[in-house]
């Protein structure tokens, strides 16, 4: 229909109304027009990556506006994306103005553009044809990489080609400054252009480069590597079904995918001319079909209500399972962020069978079996599945008032309430394995229920958590101890509602000597998609089930320290102590070395002292190491930790040995009095005990525990308590220790009874109480000490493990110190240092 003079959209409207009450039937009818809209420019060329500006008006006021693009019979719409696509609307003195501006132009954005105003059934249209000067998408080069060996005599021949296009490209190949034009062959939906150049004598690069008709270029090139005589190479090799040509040393060998698969794989030959492995990138056609489905959409092409079930439905075509390798991961939860982010950014909806797809997709994804596809350096953080079904599983459009999708690893409950309706209580109970139930009081339901209408969702997941990362705040000793599951509150308006929330978990473990914490997953927090904070919760716990109060909704878990919490200034006390040790140690021995001929004038002095000043350069060394250990660059070096580890086992263990040589000499003393050790044999035999038998016992632990990778702590420089490496430290230690207990018994219960033989040798008696002294005080510091240490491995609740932490902690700095008592009382020692002044008044 032809009209001649003006009209307005009211008349329109008005006569539509009458014609469609005039035909019995017709229920709605819809008016379109043409000539009325005006657009700007009437038609448009643009370089590829150029700007596109279309300007749409209408001298009326109209209520909403759509954009289309049709390009090879596919009509889609174009819609507002960040850094990508803007659509804006404005009314201006009664006309209503829109302009699309797409930022760099592609192949997609080539077509025939329709703007439409609507008013009620009135639709105003007018279009305008756009042509993009375009690039290729993708040069495929044929092969990727060749290697020439002084035995390969065949003819090379180099290929480059691209996706059939309108596009009339100037393409030259070029290499060693020679340039030669190409001309192109057809085959099936590509363009091929083809070389054969003489064979080089060196390592070349053929570049093949696509220019358009507006001065613009894409080049690709294909390596050939020439191998000399002198040079490492890897052989060709067939791995997989896949031929790896002939590679020179320290290169990447790289091929194409199997059919049905689109990227490559790609084989590192090492220095010295060994095939390494072969890392996968190849992803399914069907994950790279949704994948390119989904670059458009993040560009602003397609309507999120069409498109995303689309996409659902071709990742869910997939025969077998989803995904295979890393790279298919990557591509599978980026394709689920995407669209789920489209979707709720466009306000679309879908119905059960939609988001069923979604969560089984997501589902499958969680799986357990694929956990080791999670842990390679190109797997995605684990967090955007858990936000991508956070934001789809609010899109499901349902009229039930109460819905439920249980699949293998994702369970949704939810339930719909009605502007107006009575509220009451928000509860859901998972089933038993899961054992996580959630609820919201009924007064923060009725409040907002008297604006309008809301829907509440919760989702839990049974396998997701073992994916994401267990640190917590400064600990880094925790791990997941139960379901992850996220609550939401969906208003009608679009909007989400944050409220408060009780959760109850049944944790996997229920260790009195853990503790539990209600935690969140904080998107915003640095990390690997983000990271637990239990800021807005509290928890209790009661046996093995753990209740969660919080005041926020998001994704909720239980978190278990492995180890208890650090304790307060438990570091500070530690490494003063280590310092005070190692300063009483250093005294010690240097007042041994100052009255050393003084105090080793007969046989047993000189055993007493030597056993001293090893015990103290063993304890000294032992201190120092531990103490170097305490700087995290020192842990996260390797080999210097792992050294620091052996060290420190040794030395601890020569202190031991040492006092427990110590000990035999005065047993064989007191107990064999007409019996004297020569220095030769006692020196011998106390170096075998104090150094040899510790070095055996270290270097033992290490060849048995190393090769496992079960030798050294995780966190410190020590040895492992979990695999049973601390026990060869422990079991010879606590042994001397209980050995030097009853030697102390012993030799009380023998000089309580002196003979006749002792009083004729009243030096050697008195050297010999100096050192029963030295036991009677280093026994007790010693034994105490590691009971303390020793005490920790075992099973102990919260409270007594903090008593027992603290109490090693200080008297670990009295080792040290009471050995430097031993030293400077003793009366051959003591002359050195003047006589405290007594007050005559006293």
């Amino acid at each position: 229909m032809s009209l001649s003079g003006p009209v307005s959209s009211t008349q329109l409207s008005s006569s539509n109304a009458l014609v469609s009450q005039s035909l019995p039937g017709v229920i709605s009818s819809q008016m379109s027009t043409e000539g009325v809209v005006t657009i700007a420019p009437k038609e448009l060329e643009v370089k590829f990556g150029d700007r596109i500006q279309l300007i749409c008006q209408i001298n009326e006021t109209m209520t909403s506006v759509n954009w289309t693009v049709t390009a090879n019979n596919v009509t889609n719409m174009v819609f507002s994306a960040a850094g990508y696509v803007d659509v804006s609307t404005q009314q201006l003195s009664g006309s209503t103005v829109s302009v699309l501006t797409i930022f760099k132009a592609e192949r997609w954005w080539k077509g025939t553009y329709l703007c439409q105003f609507h008013n009620d059934s009135l639709v105003h249209e007018a279009q305008t044809v756009v042509n993009v000067t375009l690039l290729p998408s993708e040069i495929t080069i044929n092969p990727l990489q060749k290697t020439l060996t002084a035995q390969d005599t065949s003819q090379l021949k180099l290929e480059c080609c691209v996706p059939y296009d309108d596009e009339d490209y100037n393409v030259t190949w070029t290499f060693n400054n020679i340039l030669f034009t190409a001309r192109p062959v057809l085959r099936m939906d590509l363009k091929c252009y083809t070389l054969s150049p003489p064979r080089p004598i060196n390592d070349t690069n053929y570049t093949c480069t696509f220019m358009n008709k507006a001065g613009q270029q894409k080049s690709n090139f294909i390596p050939v590597v020439v191998i000399q005589a002198a040079d490492i190479f890897c052989s060709i090799d067939v791995n997989g079904g896949i031929t790896w040509n002939v590679t020179r040393a320290g290169m990447s060998s790289t091929a194409i995918c199997p059919v049905g698969k689109s990227g490559y794989l790609t084989r590192d030959c090492s220095a010295d001319g060994v095939w390494l492995s072969v890392q996968d990138s190849c992803i399914s056609q069907q994950l790279q079909t949704a994948l390119n489905s989904v670059q458009a959409l993040e560009q602003g092409l397609g309507n999120a209500q069409v498109k995303v079930p689309e996409i659902i439905q071709q990742m869910s075509n997939t025969s077998g399972t989803l995904v295979g390798n890393a790279a298919e991961v990557s591509a599978a939860v980026n394709i689920l962020g995407s669209i789920s982010s489209i979707a709720t950014t466009q306000n679309s909806t879908f119905d059960t069978a939609v988001v069923t797809k979604f969560l089984t997709l997501a589902s499958d994804l969680t799986d357990p079996g694929c956990s080791s596809l999670w842990k390679s350096s190109k797997s995605p953080p684990a967090s955007k599945v858990l936000q991508s079904v956070e934001l789809f599983s609010q899109l499901l459009n349902t009229d039930n008032e109460s819905f439920e999708i249980d699949l293998g690893n994702i369970h949704l409950k939810g339930s719909s309430y009605d502007q107006g309706s009575v509220g009451e209580n928000y509860e859901k109970t998972f089933s038993t394995h899961l054992g996580v139930s959630m609820s919201i009081d009924k007064q923060t339901i009725s409040s907002l229920l008297q604006q309008q209408g809301i829907k509440i969702t919760s989702v839990v997941f049974s396998s997701l958590g073992n994916l994401l990362p267990s640190s917590f705040g400064k600990s880094i000793d925790s791990q997941l101890n139960s379901v992850v599951q996220s609550t939401t509150i969906k208003l009608s308006d679009l909007s989400f509602f944050s409220s408060n929330i009780q959760m109850s978990f049944v944790v996997n473990r229920s260790d009195k000597g853990y503790s539990q914490h209600c935690v969140f997953w904080d998107f915003s927090l640095p990390g690997s998609g983000g990271s637990w904070s239990d800021i807005g919760c509290t928890s209790r716990v009661d046996t093995n089930t753990t209740f969660c109060s919080c005041n926020h909704l998001t994704s909720f878990a239980v978190l278990m320290s492995i180890n208890v919490e650090p304790l307060m200034l438990i570091e500070e006390i530690t490494y003063v102590g280590l310092g005070v040790s190692i300063l009483a140690l250093c005294i010690c021995i240097f007042v041994e070395g100052f009255v050393w001929k003084t105090v080793t004038r007969t046989n047993i002095s000189y055993f007493r002292h030597i056993s001293l000043i090893n015990i103290a350069v063993s304890l000294l060394c032992a201190d120092a190491f531990f103490l170097s250990s305490a700087f995290p660059s020192v842990i996260d070096e390797h080999l210097i930790c792992l050294s620091i580890t052996f060290l420190n086992q040794f030395f601890y263990l020569a202190l031991f040995f040492w006092t427990f040589a110590q000990s035999l000499m005065l047993l064989h003393q007191l107990l064999f009095v007409f019996h004297h050790l020569r220095k030769k044999i006692f020196v011998s035999l106390s170096f075998t005990a104090g150094y040899f038998f510790p070095a055996i016992i270290t270097i033992g632990t290490f060849l048995y525990f190393y090769p496992k990778g079960k030798y050294r702590h995780e966190k410190v420089c020590w040895l492992n308590p979990e695999s049973g490496a601390i026990y060869a430290f422990a079991v010879p230690a606590g042994s001397i220790i209980v050995f030097n207990f009853l030697t102390l018994l012993v030799v009380i219960a023998k000089l309580s009874r002196p003979s006749v033989s002792d009083a004729n040798q009243p030096d050697d008696r008195e050297t010999a109480k100096s050192i029963l002294k030295a036991i009677v005080v280093l026994t007790p510091v010693f034994g105490l000490t590691w009971s303390f240490g020793f005490a920790l491995l075992t099973d102990l609740d919260n409270l007594t493990r903090q008593v027992f932490t603290y109490g090693f902690a200080g008297m670990n700095a009295f080792q040290g110190f009471f050995i430097l008592l031993t030293c400077i009382t003793e009366k051959k020692v003591s002359w050195i240092f003047p006589p405290i002044p007594k007050d005559k008044n006293l």
